[in-house]
């Protein structure tokens, strides 16, 4: 059975579609592919970012939130595969895809295996080159005692080995295999809700969050070494200094 991390959906609470997905596209660098995929002002489909990932922003009724799809040959066989690790059915829309919750809270959906391909290094940014910038890291923020039992899911369901139990050595941060053009998953253990932030890398850290805040963005906190914002969609996410194993070079996507 095929399983495989295709992407991420950008849950924006009751957005109009227009100024959400524009924000999210000058964020990240990716162009907006379709600004109104299936017609009805819900779906924006943005360009594919590193290692090919599959991005869209999608207007929802609940609180703004980022959901990851797991992409199957069978959404009920592999429905039943999750449900064994301990996630549990949530709903079936349409019948096409399956809504799940993991058991760190997580809401997550199994998609069908898309019909089209993305390629393995997407396309360059157009943007100016001032700064390089680049989203380098999904974090799936987990409130739990102890993550062990969280990176025994993740790993499983995702078909990730698991690269590193405790990062810090405080039990705080694990990391999934990832490879070289892929972001990188995370898990962080937290005192707030279960969620999924986004991490966006730059090699200047100041000029990266004053480009975000002409974009609408808002500074929150500064944490060690990262700036904690919130997005104007009501996302919270990070951005942080360039990481040691993820160099940003002259052909790589996120130019700024």
């Amino acid at each position: 059975m095929s399983r495989r991390l295709v992407g991420f959906m950008i849950d924006c609470e009751r957005a109009d579609i227009g100024p959400a997905s524009k924000f999210w596209s000058g964020a990240l660098g990716l162009p907006i592919e379709d600004p109104d995929e299936g017609g009805d002002g819900r779906y924006a489909l943005l360009g594919a970012g590193p290692g090919g990932i599959h991005v869209e922003v999608q207007s929802v009724e609940h609180p703004s939130r980022l959901h990851l799809d797991i992409e199957a040959d069978d959404i009920h066989a592999e429905a039943d595969a999750l449900e064994a690790l301990g996630a549990k059915r949530v709903a079936n829309p349409h019948k096409r895809w399956w809504v799940m919750e993991a058991p760190t809270g997580h809401r997550f959906c199994i998609v069908r295996k898309r019909d089209r391909e993305f390629p393995s290094r997407p396309r360059r940014s157009t943007l100016p080159r001032r700064h390089h910038s680049v989203l380098i890291a999904l974090v799936i923020d987990c409130q739990v005692d102890d993550l062990a039992p969280a990176l025994a899911f993740w790993s499983a369901a995702l078909k990730r080995p698991i690269a590193s139990h405790d990062q810090d050595g405080d039990g705080r941060y694990g990391e999934l295999e990832s490879g070289a053009e892929e972001v990188f998953v995370l898990l962080q253990k937290v005192s707030h809700e279960s969620r999924v932030h986004l991490d966006i890398q730059t090699d200047d850290l100041d000029a990266e969050v004053a480009r975000l805040e002409k974009l609408g963005a808002v500074r929150e906190k500064f944490i060690k070494r990262w700036w904690v914002m919130q997005a104007p969609t009501g996302h919270r996410f990070c951005v942080v200094r360039q990481q040691p194993a993820k160099r940003i070079s002259e052909n790589t996507w996120g130019r700024r």
